[in-house]
C-alpha cells in the first residue's frame, strides 16, 4: 500500500506496477493541491498517477499526457487571459468530466476509479480523503495564496512563512483507506516532497493513526538527494519548492530532515547513496536507513535497485551494516 502522489511518487509507482502487477497496489494519492480553474476540479496529483500507470504520461515534461496539444490555452492568452497554469487540450476532458460528476454528487473517489478504468489502470487509486482540502503558504512580505500558484505562478521564487491545509479538520480518512490499510503487508510513504504531498495524506482524520497501527513494515522513501547534482530544470524547480516548504518548518532541505517529519511511523528510510553521510542521524531518529540509488529519472538502472530496497527493507538494511 502506497502514499503519495505527483512526479516522483509516480516514478516509483510505475516501478513497483513493473514487478508486481497493477492489481496488487494500492494508492492513497495527495489532493491537498487541487485547484478550480476555470470552472473545472482539477486534480493534478490524481492525474499524474492515473497517465502514468496508464503509459500515457509525458516523461520529459513529467506531467500531463503524451503528444499533448494546447490551443484551449492559447486562445485564452488571445482573448487577454493570464494564462498561469497549462491544461492540455486533451487532458481538458479528465477535468470537464470529473467536474460534471461531481456536480451530480458522485463522490470523489468513484470519479477517480471511473478514470483509471477508462484509462485501463487496474491499480486501486484513492483519494486521501472526499473532501476538499487546500494546501496555502504565507508568503514573506504577501499574504496567503494557493498551492499552484505559489508553485506554477509564482515559480516557488518568494519565501515561506507558514504552510496551511485549509479544510484538512474537516476531513476524514476513507473507509477504503483504513480496509487497505488492515490488510497490507507493506506501507510506503513515497519520494514525494513531504510538506506538499504527504503530511497533508497523514494529517486526514485517523491516517496516521491508522499506519501506525498497522501490522505491516513502513518503509519512507527520500525525495530528496542532496549530494548529487540536478540533470533537469523541472528537478530541480521542485527542490526548490521542497526546500521553501521545508524551511517553512525549519528544516534544512535535506534526506534526514524529511525522514525527522516521519518519526514514530516510519520504520525504514531509503535514502541515496550519495547521502550516505546521512544514515547515522536517520538511525538517531529510530529509524532504520536503507541506503540504495534512488535517482530513476537519471539512470534507468537505478529502478531496479529502489524497488528492491522497498519491497525487501530488512534484508537490505542488514545487507547495509
Amino acid at each position: 500500500m502506497c502514499f503519495g502522489g505527483g512526479i516522483g511518487a509516480t516514478r516509483l509507482w510505475r516501478a513497483l506496477a513493473g514487478q508486481l502487477g497493477q492489481d496488487s497496489l494500492t494508492l492513497v494519492v495527495n489532493t491537498a493541491d487541487d485547484l478550480w480553474h476555470y470552472g473545472l476540479r482539477v486534480c493534478p496529483d490524481l492525474d499524474t498517477v492515473t497517465y502514468g500507470l496508464a503509459g500515457k504520461q509525458d516523461q520529459e515534461r513529467g506531467w500531463g499526457l503524451l503528444d499533448e496539444s494546447f490551443t484551449a490555452m492559447a486562445t485564452l492568452a488571445e482573448l487577454g487571459e493570464d494564462v498561469w497554469f497549462n491544461l492540455g487540450d486533451r487532458d481538458l476532458a479528465t477535468h470537464l468530466l470529473r467536474t460534471q460528476l461531481l456536480s451530480r454528487g458522485v463522490p470523489l473517489s468513484v470519479v477517480t476509479a471511473h478514470l483509471a478504468q477508462a484509462n485501463k489502470v487496474s491499480t486501486q487509486i484513492l483519494p486521501m480523503c472526499e473532501e476538499e482540502v487546500s494546501t496555502e503558504v504565507l508568503v514573506d512580505g504577501g499574504g496567503w495564496m494557493g498551492f499552484q500558484e505559489y508553485h506554477v505562478r509564482h515559480q516557488a521564487e518568494p519565501s515561506v512563512e507558514e504552510v496551511r491545509y485549509r479544510g484538512i479538520e474537516h476531513a476524514r480518512t476513507p473507509s477504503a483507506v483504513l480496509a487497505a490499510l488492515e490488510n497490507a503487508s507493506l506501507v510506503v510513504l513515497g519520494p514525494s516532497s513531504p510538506v506538499a504531498s504527504i503530511l497533508p495524506i497523514l494529517g486526514v482524520g485517523e491516517t496516521r493513526a491508522a499506519i501506525q497501527a498497522a501490522s505491516a513494515p513502513v518503509v519512507a522513501v527520500t525525495p530528496i538527494v542532496s549530494g548529487a547534482p540536478f540533470h533537469d530544470v523541472g528537478d530541480a524547480h521542485r527542490a526548490q519548492l521542497r526546500e521553501r516548504l521545508l524551511a517553512a518548518r525549519g528544516l534544512e532541505h535535506t534526506a534526514s530532515a524529511a525522514a525527522s517529519l516521519y518519526t514514530g511511523l516510519a520504520d525504514f528510510f531509503v535514502i541515496d547513496e550519495a547521502d550516505l553521510i546521512e544514515a547515522p542521524h536517520i538511525r538517531s531518529l529510530g529509524i532504520t536507513p536503507i541506503v540504495a540509488r534512488t535517482l530513476t529519472h537519471v539512470d534507468p538502472v537505478c529502478t531496479p535497485d529502489l524497488v528492491r530496497a522497498v519491497m525487501s527493507p530488512t534484508s537490505i538494511a542488514q545487507q547495509n551494516r
